[in-house]
């Protein structure tokens, strides 16, 4: 991997398992690491599968540029949308279709909102506490009783009745299923994304729209939805609580989100580049 000393760097974090404990707060080391990193110049990202609206306020509170959400769907700068693509009417058709074969539980992201139901809700609080102990904290959400009909982002899935890898199948090629990164079950919950959008998609835009290239960027994340992040980053970095395959596909393996694992991975990327 080619070194650039001395170069401003674009950092890309994804959220929740790497900003973000399951259920936790943020750990001060990490807060501290920001400020430091913003503080010698360096610009700092959120690339997450949360919309712009459902990033939570302690995450805001970070000294961040920007984002690339809903797993690379849209792409925000300074507060303001630079890309956004939606789903399209064949994809909103089959997500409609497998949902009501296996009777899926469904978060939708739109423009606005997130909608979801009321037994949705009932069921992931249910299944985070079992696996978590704790919810993990959602905003921007919107009660509904009905998949509705509005442009649709992304979409993330459960199943109260282990069906989750039967409906990814089914969805599999017209829409991109992943296994979800909330600590739950694979056969209770994946995440569909449109297909040749992701992380890597988003933080190739954004580097561009900035203009720079790949090489400034640093990539850090837990989970599969952040493998190709990890991978297309100049500097892809893997939390210790990531998910094997992550690891794997890393230039470098922090220790855990409670042993400051973040902060030792901002550190790492500015002295490796210092």
């Amino acid at each position: 991997m080619l070194i650039i000393h001395g170069m401003k760097l674009n950092f890309f974090f994804d959220v929740d398992g790497t900003i973000v404990p399951f259920g936790r707060n943020i750990p001060e080391s990490a807060v501290r690491a920001m400020h430091d990193a913003k503080a010698k110049g360096h610009r700092l990202f959120l690339s997450t599968g949360r919309a712009p609206y459902e990033v939570t306020d302690s995450v805001l509170a970070l000294p961040l540029d920007g984002g690339v959400h809903s797993s690379g769907a849209e792409v925000v700068l300074n507060g303001k949308s630079i890309y956004r693509r939606f789903a399209d009417d064949r994809e909103r058709k089959a997500f409609k279709a497998v949902a009501e074969k296996y009777d899926l539980l469904w978060f939708i992201q739109g423009p606005e909102n997130t909608y979801t139901t009321k037994r949705t809700m009932e069921v992931y609080r249910r299944i985070s506490f079992e696996n978590n102990g704790g919810e993990v904290q959602l905003t921007g959400l919107k009660m509904v009783d009905s998949i509705p009909d509005i442009p649709m982002v992304k979409f993330y899935i459960l199943s109260d009745k282990g069906l989750i890898m039967e409906a990814r199948r089914e969805l599999e090629g017209i829409l991109h299923c992943e296994n979800n990164t909330t600590g739950f079950p694979m056969e209770a919950a994946a995440e569909v994304t449109i297909p040749g959008i992701s992380k890597a998609s988003g933080i190739e835009i954004m580097v561009r729209h900035v203009g720079e290239s790949m090489d400034s960027t640093v990539g850090v994340g837990d989970g599969e939805n952040d493998i190709r992040m990890v991978s297309a980053c100049h500097l892809g970095i893997a939390m210790g609580n990531a998910c094997q395959q992550l690891k794997d596909c890393a230039d470098y393996v922090t220790s855990d989100i409670d042993d400051d694992g973040l902060a030792k991975a901002i550190y790492y990327a500015m002295e490796k580049f210092g």
